[in-house]
């Protein structure tokens, strides 16, 4: 292995509201808007290799999307579509982006105006990523923040959701601090396990819902804010398939005779989505400051690879999951999993579709060969939840809830692992 003294890099970022008209709702449930979403997007460029990083304020990104997102990407910034990662920040509180078929009848002009929107912001911010490509320098740093919990509980019926301290978790803060020529931050990625869904399914004391970016959207506000103009900060939502906010709006517990109780604390639940975000952004920016960056001493690179893992049938609905003793898990063959890792210079992010566990994201990084090394989740499409073996044997929401089978998640470790020592030993 011949090592490489340095490395020239170029970066740009660039940021751009998604314009929702009040004559857009009601729409897949919402009613009014709380907050703004953003489209976020970071563009890298070491002379030979050029990459992008999108970020948008959805729920997730269905493949029709992901797609015609990498076109607007690729025609703005000349960025080739296997190097144009797409990923949802993964508020629940905005309204699903959903092909043509796929949407309601009464919704299908809507959906189509929301879905230009997003391309529209897309567009406006893949633009301002070109034009603000300068040279760069790039490192990281980790810190620690008690933002998420585990969400899976024991209860006399089987496990269910709820908030257990004592459960495996990541506190684990992961920055990626991205330097212009004037020592100010071009963009500051944070990769944290947690489902920015504070706000998820709670309604205002009217019934309707709120589109918000939730938690995510406040820490990167803040973070944003800190730095002032000319910093773009990406979150990129971790192995959190079974890590819940702290505090939620919307409460459910398990009744004596397993029911599912639930509360409600309507519009003051955004406060819990303030404090939070606040805390998590607060975290970031202090470790941003602690990061000293430098040219990068290995090129840009994106891998893309697949694993076949089993299947099995998936619930009917989400209405029919319950607490159980005796979840019927059916098998289903095997299926195919993408995987991408793309490398930062000495830094590699991790993507995946499924929603992962905190220990499968634990597992990943400890035997990674990269001493920053970002797991990311809802990367190029979604995919429902992975589970970790485990959880089978439990026999957990995110178990049930999932296309995938026992063994599936060890299996995408395993190979990731592999790839990440391929990158690692032929740089």
């Amino acid at each position: 292995m011949t090592p490489v003294e340095s490395v020239s890099l170029a970066a740009g970022a660039g940021k751009a509201a998604v314009h929702l008209p009040d004559s857009l709702f009601p729409l897949d449930g919402f009613t009014s808007v709380h907050d703004p979403l953003y489209v976020r997007v970071l563009v890298l460029d070491d002379g030979t290799t050029r990459i992008a990083l999108t970020v948008i304020d959805q729920t997730s990104v269905f493949d029709e999307q992901v797609t015609r997102t990498q076109e607007i990407v690729q025609r703005a910034c000349a960025v080739a579509p296997s190097n144009c990662l797409v990923v949802a920040s993964h508020t629940f509180s905005a309204p699903h982006v959903l092909p043509p078929d796929r949407a309601p009848r009464a919704e299908r002009e809507k959906n189509t105006r929301l879905s230009r929107a997003v391309d529209d912001a897309v567009a406006r911010a893949a633009a301002e990523a070109l034009r603000t490509l300068r040279p760069a320098r790039i490192g990281s740093g980790l810190g620690s923040c008690r933002v998420a919990v585990q969400r899976d509980v024991p209860t006399p019926h089987g496990w269910w959701l709820g908030a257990d301290d004592a459960g495996p978790t990541d506190d684990g803060v992961r920055v990626i601090r991205i330097d212009g020529p004037e020592d100010h931050p071009v963009a500051v990625l944070v990769n944290y396990g947690v489902q920015p869904s504070v706000m998820n399914g709670s309604t205002t004391r009217e019934g309707g819902r709120q589109v918000t970016a939730d938690l995510a959207g406040v820490a990167t506000a803040r973070i944003e804010e800190r730095y002032g103009g000319g910093t773009v900060a990406l979150f990129l939502v971790g192995a959190a398939g079974d890590q819940a906010p702290y505090l939620t709006a919307v409460r459910t517990a398990v009744g004596d005779d397993g029911t599912l109780l639930r509360t409600d604390a309507h519009e003051d639940g955004n406060v819990l989505a303030r404090m939070l975000g606040e805390r998590l952004g607060d975290e970031a920016a202090r470790v941003a400051e602690g990061v000293r960056t430098a040219a990068p001493a290995a090129p840009l690179r994106v891998v893309h690879g697949r694993v076949e893992v089993p299947a099995q049938v998936p619930p009917a609905g989400l209405h029919t999951l319950r607490p159980s003793r005796r979840y019927a898990f059916i098998p289903d063959g095997t299926t195919d999993v993408p995987l991408v890792v793309a490398r930062l210079c000495d830094c590699v992010l991790v993507g995946v579709q499924a929603e992962l566990n905190a220990r499968t994201g634990t597992a990943l990084r400890s035997a990674s060969p990269f001493p920053a090394t970002c797991v990311v989740t809802m990367v190029n499409g979604a995919a429902k939840y992975m589970a970790d073996s485990d959880s089978y044997d439990r026999i957990t929401y995110g178990a049930m809830n999932s296309r995938y089978g026992k063994g599936a998640a060890e299996s995408v470790v395993a190979r990731i692992v592999e790839a990440l020592h391929d990158i690692h030993d032929s740089r």
